[in-house]
């Protein structure tokens, strides 16, 4: 009864093994929104404690049927054929299980990753517009004009690390078929409006930088035409001096 019993108990491990399987590592799963990734991995997550808790009952299948065997050596040969194809199965799913949960948990990683260096940019191009922005109707003088100069190169001098992140984090969920509409969206957006605004922020660099050098020509001329009209001056002025001396002689 009891070489019964084990038996019985060595199916239902199988049958319990092979619907676990079904489940969790054969079924098609489609990632099209964070809320569905989401899921998928805390599924994943309480599949592998549901898996890993059997381990205490296959322990106790395993020492009851070591413990017939010394017993009842004949049927317990036989279980111990029908337990070795059991813990075989059962350590296969365990690693699958525990490689799938490993996976979606680097997914899941890899998406809100991708969505910090989003934000991170997003923030940049922000500051980037607003810079813009300051550069528009400045006043004619040239410390306006060179420190509006000045703060937009110091954001044009943004790093592209992120922006590669960005990239490279985007392409690799949507070779896997992961969000990839979604993803492809924000990308899109993201990346038009970077070419938008670098193209605007740099013709304004360039522009200021004309600006500038045409400022500092001018104020260059004024002085110079300054210089020469002091002298004037003062040659005018010697010249008038010389005559009144020479008038009262």
């Amino acid at each position: 009864e009891k070489a019964v019993n084990l038996k019985k108990d060595l199916a239902e491990m199988q049958e319990w093994m092979t619907q676990a399987e079904e489940e969790y590592l054969e079924k098609d799963f489609e990632y099209k929104s964070p809320e569905e990734l989401e899921n998928a991995v805390e599924e994943m997550k309480r599949a592998k404690e549901d898996v890993l808790q059997k381990e205490v009952r296959v322990k106790i299948l395993k020492d009851n049927i070591k413990m017939l065997a010394t017993k009842v050596p004949s049927s317990g040969q036989d279980l111990a054929t029908e337990l070795n194809v059991v813990l075989e199965n059962y350590q296969l799913l365990c690693n699958r299980i525990r490689g799938k949960c490993h996976t979606l948990e680097e997914v899941w990683s890899c998406w809100i990753e991708l969505l910090q260096y989003l934000d991170l940019e997003t923030a940049w191009l922000n500051s980037l517009e607003e810079r813009v922005q300051m550069t528009e109707n400045l006043p004619d003088k040239l410390d306006a004009v060179n420190d509006a100069l000045e703060s937009l190169e110091s954001v044009l001098r943004h790093p592209a690390d992120n922006r590669t992140q960005i990239r490279e984090l985007g392409q690799t969920l949507i070779d896997g078929g992961i969000l990839d509409d979604i993803i492809s969206e924000k990308l899109e957006a993201f990346n038009a409006r970077y070419e938008e605004l670098s193209h605007l922020a740099v013709s304004r660099q360039i522009a200021l930088e004309q600006q500038l050098q045409t400022m500092r020509e001018t104020d260059h001329m004024l002085q110079v035409l300054q210089e020469n009209l002091v002298e004037l001056d003062r040659q005018l002025t010697s010249y008038l001096t010389d005559r009144i001396d020479a008038f009262q002689m």
